[in-house]
């Protein structure tokens, strides 16, 4: 935004200054013809003096103009931006901020981030407020922002914090709901109850934020009843871990983790998403190379998704999972459905909504397909287990190609840090199709560099196209050029 402003600005200064030295250059014919001394009692030379000193001052105020009116153009920008409730309300911004570990040692730690993680989730799934991603309130941990930097850096209208203490059976919760940017608190509470009651717990949690910030209106997704895992505190606490460890995206840990969710199922064999997560485990350690891609695992991800969803098929998590599964083993309308599914659950997940964004994409609905994929590149700019945006932009850029926008496509590959190989190649071949010369663009020699060992046969298989014709031209492309 910053570029963009600054670009305006030069756009009106430069503006300015032809103006400026135009009019400085064709005062003097004004003057052969009307006289200053007549008109103004001046000499041509001192009124000459005169609009100099009127061309400088005017300079600086017209850059301040510009400036104010960038500003307000991107203010408006902002407003307009955010969603509309039906009642034509402005959607409510807020953020949870992991809540601070009040234990002696960090053996809790799993749980009061899991617990902070499911107030997310639950807040996710009402249409009426936005909640910003778990990996941005993951991140504002570490910033140790004020309530202004939060309104300013973030747009965010409300923070959820609080601070929780496990002791032994028992667990110590307090939680304030307050506004930006002067900090008022909206809304406080202390729990001081047995860890069974967690669910509870959460659901008063999300139910009393939502009533402070929306009024006393019927929100049918805070039926509780029908999302609780387990009825295992247990087995609750071995999921967490599970996800704990899926999340640290470690050989080390992605076993740790299968440990974990083996433990939360054989605790209790009715928790859905500890089936789901395993199978998201075992995704993770097929995509990540930590185990070999054979039938036998891909058989056994999808008998655990079938199961999680034989036991709740109302699990946004299970039909989310399911969407990616398919999508890998390219059945695509398989794909989009569980998409569907799960978006219609949580709209508001990034990883929901990118997945449906990706199938959209495959069975050629790209326009909706790409308001999806914008929507959770600005929920989510950086994944979680990313540390770049690289990923969110090499599905815009694909889905961009597409739609043969060569321009837009350019404007994401600037953008990259590092093109992965799906976007490296397309963009050579979009390139030379458009007879635009790339050879010398660092781009270009620095994926040259990195993929030119790749089995190209494999690597464009692994891009998941829905097109024969474009796969076996990229294939001969690669296999000619690099």
């Amino acid at each position: 935004m910053k570029k963009e402003m600054f670009r305006k600005m030069s756009k009106s200064a430069a503006a300015y200054l032809v103006g400026g030295i135009a009019f400085i250059q064709l005062a003097p014919v004004f003057f052969d013809t009307f006289p200053p001394e007549t008109l103004f009692g001046l000499s041509a030379d001192r009124l000459m003096q005169y609009l100099f000193a009127l061309v400088a001052i005017g300079f600086p105020i017209v850059l301040l103009i510009a400036y104010l009116s960038s500003k307000n153009a991107e203010d408006d920008r902002k407003t307009e931006k955010k969603k509309v409730t039906a009642s034509g309300d402005y959607k409510q911004k807020i953020a949870v901020i992991p809540f601070t570990n009040l234990n002696k040692d960090d053996d809790g730690a799993f749980l009061v981030d899991g617990i902070v993680e499911d107030l997310i989730t639950e807040f996710s799934m009402i249409s009426e407020i936005e909640i910003v991603s778990r990996q941005t309130c993951f991140n504002l941990r570490e910033e140790n922002l004020s309530h202004q930097q939060y309104r300013d850096l973030h747009e965010l209208d409300y923070i959820v914090s609080g601070s929780i203490r496990a002791v032994e059976n028992r667990l110590r919760i307090s939680v304030e709901l307050s506004e930006t940017p002067d900090g008022n608190v909206i809304w406080s509470n202390k729990y001081d109850r047995v860890k069974e009651d967690i669910f509870d717990i959460q659901d008063e949690i999300v139910r009393k934020i939502t009533i402070a910030l929306l009024g006393g209106i019927e929100i049918s997704s805070l039926k509780r009843a029908h999302r609780k895992p387990t009825e295992s505190i247990t087995s609750y606490e071995f999921l967490l871990k599970g996800k704990d460890n899926h999340h640290k995206f470690t050989k080390e840990a992605n076993t740790e983790a299968m440990i974990n969710l083996d433990l939360a199922i054989s605790t209790d064999s009715n928790n859905a998403q500890a089936y789901a997560w395993k199978a998201c485990v075992i995704g993770q350690a097929l995509g990540r190379g930590y185990c070999e891609m054979t039938d036998e695992k891909v058989s056994e991800l999808l008998q655990l998704l079938d199961k999680a969803l034989e036991v709740d098929p109302n699990d946004f998590e299970c039909h989310r999972m399911q969407a990616e599964v398919y999508l890998s083993m390219h059945d695509f309308e398989k794909s989009k459905i569980s998409g569907q599914k799960a978006t219609s659950m949580n709209p508001n997940d990034p990883r929901v909504i990118s997945v449906y964004g990706e199938a959209l994409l495959r069975v050629n609905e790209l326009d909706k397909g790409l308001e999806y994929l914008e929507k959770a590149y600005e929920l989510d700019p950086i994944p979680q287990g990313q540390t770049t945006s690289d990923r969110r932009l090499a599905a815009l850029f694909y889905g961009y190609y597409l739609k043969d926008d060569f321009d837009k496509c350019q404007l994401l590959n600037q953008q990259m840090v590092n093109s992965d190989a799906r976007t490296w190649l397309l963009n050579s071949y979009m390139c030379q199709m458009k007879d635009t010369d790339y050879s010398n663009d660092e781009w270009f020699k620095r994926g040259l560099n990195e993929f030119n060992s790749l089995d190209w046969n494999m690597e464009v298989d692994r891009f998941h196209l829905n097109n024969d014709l474009l796969k076996s031209q990229l294939i001969e492309f690669a296999e000619e050029n690099i």
